[in-house]
């Protein structure tokens, strides 16, 4: 912490009188508490607040609570002691996909789903997923993107899939996003709790009121979930706010595939 300049009108007699004010200033703030998020106090480091926020999206306002979101995907290590405590499938065992601070692929919506329950979580609402990933800048990515992506993002570049390396990257390798989480875009699409509907609003088989007004959840029907983010799979573009995809919950293994779960605030 910088001392207070000389000779203003708080400075006292002494150099030493000064000192001891100026390190009882020190002491005070170093013991003030962090000042609380608006989601309250985590329930547990990995959780990081995402306040409560909204945006709108083919002309429809959409409103989110707030919310606790995992920091990152959910790693191997964290999926293989659910694994281990009886409460996940095992994952299918891709080569170079396999290290403990990678994130978890070959995923399953039903292994998403359970791995998430088993901590009394939850996949995140596809609007929960966009409010995460793009914050206030919506519809805009969180960051600039330059000639190389690959500065803030685990994507396909010039240099090749997963920034030429042709896996993902450790959770966590890249910037921060919006409040903190890690890897939204890019490294792995990521599973959310709604079904898949072509468009929000003005096609066939639009999603409707089901995708609108406050913490919407999707449509009630339809055979695909949806995925967001992109992955070390493709460009930076499917990072695009207004790109969505539908995937079969089977998944049938394709290595591009993992989730992070949430939870409300109380």
């Amino acid at each position: 912490m910088p001392r207070a300049e000389e000779g203003t009108e708080e400075q006292v007699a002494s150099e030493g009188s000064n000192d001891a004010r100026h390190l009882d200033s020190q002491v005070r703030q170093d013991h003030e508490p962090e000042a609380p998020t608006p989601c309250g106090e985590p329930p547990h480091p990995t959780l990081v607040c995402v306040p409560a926020g909204g945006f709108v999206r083919d002309g429809v306002s959409v409103n989110v609570s707030s919310f606790w979101m995992q920091r990152t995907e959910v790693t191997n290590a964290a999926y293989n002691e659910c694994v281990a405590r009886g409460a996940c499938a095992p994952s299918f065992p891709y080569r170079g996909f396999r290290g403990p601070e990678q994130p978890a692929v070959a995923m399953r919506f039903d292994d998403a789903e359970a791995y998430c329950a088993s901590l009394d979580m939850r996949l995140p609402t596809e609007a929960e997923w966009i409010r995460a990933a793009y914050g206030d800048a919506y519809p805009s990515l969180p960051f600039e993107v330059t000639n190389d992506p690959c500065e803030f993002a685990h994507v396909r570049s010039h240099r090749g899939r997963g920034c030429g390396s042709e896996v993902s990257a450790e959770v966590g390798s890249y910037p921060a996003g919006p409040f903190g989480l890690h890897d939204l875009i890019g490294n792995v699409d990521e599973w959310t709790a709604d079904r898949f509907a072509p468009c929000f609003r003005g096609c066939d088989r639009e999603c409707g009121e089901a995708c609108e007004g406050n913490d919407p959840e999707g449509p009630s029907e339809g055979p695909l979930r949806v995925v967001r983010g992109g992955s070390w799979w493709w460009p930076i573009d499917h990072g695009a706010a207004e790109f969505r995809r539908g995937k079969p919950p089977s998944n049938r293994a394709h290595h591009r595939y993992g989730f992070r779960c949430v939870m409300r605030t109380i």
